[in-house]
C-alpha cells in the first residue's frame, strides 16, 4: 500500500502492475513481490508466517497474529490481510515495549508511561 500517487505510478513503471485506489490509498499489493522473489504467493504468505512464528513478539500476541492473518487476492494485487484484536496483556517484540495510538506505533520509554500503559490491563 502507498499513500503516494507517484510511488504507485513508479510501482506502475517497474512491474507492470496497476494499482487499485481505495480512498486516499494506493493498494499495489504483495504479488508483485513474490514474482520478484520467483515464488508463489502461496509460499510468499507462507514465508510471512514463519516471519512472524520466529519473530521476537511475546507469545500472546504472535499467536493472535498468526490466527488472524489471511490472503486475499484482490483484483490480482494479492493482499496479506493481518487483523489484531485487542489484546489482555502487554505486548513485547524482545524487551521492548509498544503501544498504539491512533495509527502510530510508538516504542515505551518512560517510566509513567508504561506504567500507565500496564493499568490498562
Amino acid at each position: 500500500m502507498t499513500d503516494k500517487d507517484a510511488d504507485a505510478q513508479r510501482v506502475r513503471e517497474l512491474d507492470q502492475t496497476e494499482p487499485r485506489k481505495v480512498g486516499k490509498r494506493w493498494v499495489v499489493g504483495v504479488s508483485r513481490e513474490a514474482r520478484r522473489l520467483k515464488l508463489s504467493t502461496e509460499q510468499y504468505y507462507a514465508k510471512w508466517k514463519d516471519g512472524i512464528k520466529n519473530s521476537g513478539l511475546s507469545p500472546a500476541l504472535r499467536d493472535s497474529v498468526l490466527s488472524n492473518m489471511d490472503f486475499n487476492s484482490f483484483y490480482g494485487l494479492g493482499v496479506i490481510v493481518i487483523v489484531i484484536p485487542p489484546q489482555k496483556e502487554l505486548s513485547y517484540v524482545g524487551d521492548n515495549l509498544f503501544w498504539r495510538e491512533g495509527d502510530a506505533t510508538s516504542l515505551a520509554v518512560h517510566p509513567r508511561q508504561i506504567a500507565a500503559l500496564a493499568r490498562r490491563f
